[in-house]
């Protein structure tokens, strides 16, 4: 399971392996550390023992901490569940080679195919209830298996050389799948169109909220199988930036977030604001949504996993490629 603290003056500390957990006023809750994943805090007026931080560590609990926008901003995980080198050495070297092109070309086709399947599970009753949604989307179909096309007939013998093509390809994919996403939306949450990292519009905020926890359930992955989360392929290395995380989770971000903020819009549900932020409680109703998504089942392999899962043995068929010692399928969501 999934923790969220999220209430102001919360205190987390230890005992018998379970983790308690005290908002002033309220009654002590607890929960066991067997059955935790992740605690996500979500809130900077929180604060947490060295013995229960000791303890998630031991039992493999990934403590997040994020911003009011949804935003990782540091991460405590222990350094002996990811300290591997080997694969660390085979991520580095594979930026120069073709190997490396691969994977930046895996992340655009991932994205561009759950685009696309996204809208499909989204169009399969509109046909006759919102014809105007329906044809637009039947129009974007074609548009996006085009691009993905596009990626087959790229050569180049690093992804340096092929960045700008690929960003196109992604660029122009994201044009044809927001503009069919807009046509499903409500129309009273004038969605403007995607926008990124500031925006107050209901939608965005929302989706940028979302994808603020993705990324740290990514992060979290690719730091088991070993890798380096700032050290990408087809996003640029930055200060700061997790470019790993950020070629990973295009396969991810339809899948979960999308879907996940979209349908909760859907059925009639709007966020509250505050000074132009997200309230807690409005914070709390998505993380909520993104996390009960990821732990939906899907089909990968040909067997039954939850999301999570899926993102995880992702992550590891990742590390395996670039070791040059397994292959890193496109996973694709179910519709």
């Amino acid at each position: 399971m999934n923790l969220i603290i999220e209430e102001r003056g919360t205190f987390i500390g230890l005992k018998s392996e379970r983790l308690q957990f005290r908002v002033e006023g309220q009654p002590l809750k607890e929960v066991a550390l067997r059955d935790l994943e992740t605690l996500s805090i979500v809130t900077s007026a929180a604060s947490i023992s060295v013995e229960a931080i000791r303890a998630c560590a031991r039992f493999g609990v990934q403590i997040d901490l994020l911003d009011g926008l949804g935003d990782p901003y540091a991460k405590i995980t222990s350094p002996y569940l990811v300290g591997t080198v080997t694969t660390r050495r085979a991520q580095m070297l594979a930026y120069t080679t073709s190997k490396g092109l691969e994977v930046a070309k895996h992340a655009v086709r991932a994205r561009l195919k759950n685009q696309a399947n996204l809208l499909r599970y989204f169009g399969k009753y509109r046909r006759e209830a919102d014809p105007a949604a329906f044809a637009s989307i039947e129009e974007a179909l074609p548009l996006l298996q085009a691009l993905e096309a596009e990626l087959d007939t790229l050569q180049a013998p690093h992804v340096d050389a092929a960045r700008d093509f690929l960003l196109s390809v992604e660029g122009r994919g994201g044009v044809v799948y927001w503009g069919a996403i807009a046509a499903l939306l409500p129309s009273d949450l004038g969605f403007p169109g995607r926008l990124g990292r500031g925006a107050n519009d209901p939608v965005n905020a929302c989706l940028n909220y979302g994808y603020g926890i993705l990324y740290s359930q990514a992060a979290g992955a690719l730091s088991t199988a070993g890798l380096e989360p700032f050290a990408g392929f087809l996003h640029t290395d930055r200060p700061g930036k997790p470019s790993l995380v950020l070629d990973f989770v295009e396969g991810f971000r339809a899948a979960v977030v999308d879907r996940a903020i979209i349908a909760t819009l859907g059925r009639g549900w709007r966020p509250d604001f505050e000074n132009g932020k997200l309230v807690p409680a409005s914070r709390k109703r998505l993380a909520e949504a993104v996390l009960n998504r990821l732990d939906a089942r899907d089909t990968h392999k040909g067997k039954r996993f939850r999301l999570k899962s899926i993102m995880v043995a992702q992550a590891r068929s990742l590390a395996l490629f670039l070791r040059d010692e397994g292959e890193y399928p496109v996973y694709v969501a179910s519709w």
